[in-house]
């Protein structure tokens, strides 16, 4: 078995699913942004509360999320 092959196809797995990472989290925010959009037509605060903390959580972690990817596919 040729163990060059399985170890140059790693880094590129890795990469191509880092470049579908992003999705979940834009699928989030959006969703967040629609629910304090809605908390705004209906006068309901803990909703607005809610969606813009849930939005900057999910902004932290896809910051992190990219920066780890990139960290670990420069090595």
């Amino acid at each position: 078995m040729n163990t060059n092959s399985i170890a140059t196809t790693a880094p590129a797995n890795r990469v191509n699913g880092a470049q579908y990472a992003w999705i979940g989290f834009a699928m989030g925010i959006a969703c967040m942004a629609a629910l304090f959009i809605y908390g705004l037509v209906s006068s309901t605060p803990g909703m607005l509360v809610m969606s813009s903390s849930m939005a900057a959580m999910l902004g932290a972690v896809w910051v992190s999320t990219s920066a780890t990817a990139r960290k670990k596919n420069r090595q």
